[in-house]
């Protein structure tokens, strides 16, 4: 019971548009991997194929991405992004029998284009 709450929580945080704006803001912090992970869970949220419970949990690894406060304050040099990259992994093991091949090149080709962005630029549609 504890665990579903924490994941409808952090599900409520999430937002589209916050998440493409903060992705945009520290993907090069991330590093492409990271990035990658996100891109993936970003497309899955929309797969309707999926079961609803298993993307609620893609949701709640973004809304905590998003979230200004979270366990480890995003902006401390080499830890700031050790939590997020925690949910992330744990929601992106979650994802592996849904991502296909062809959605592993899309996300590839869009956290290249993203982290290859000149600064001050903006994810405006992945």
């Amino acid at each position: 019971m504890k665990y579903r709450k924490k994941i409808n929580k952090y599900a409520k945080h999430y937002s589209e548009g916050d998440f493409l704006k903060k992705l945009s803001k520290v993907s090069g912090k991330l590093g492409s991997g990271l990035v990658y992970y996100f891109i993936i869970l970003y497309y899955l949220v929309s797969d309707r194929n999926i079961p609803f419970k298993t993307r609620l949990i893609f949701i709640a690894a973004l809304g905590y991405f998003i979230l200004p406060t979270d366990l480890i304050a995003d902006v401390i040099p080499g830890l700031g992004f050790t939590d997020d990259l925690a949910f992330i992994t744990f929601a992106f093991s979650t994802a592996n029998d849904f991502i296909t091949p062809e959605l592993r090149e899309k996300a590839r080709q869009k956290a290249e284009a993203l982290l290859n962005q000149k600064s001050g630029g903006t994810v405006e549609e992945l």
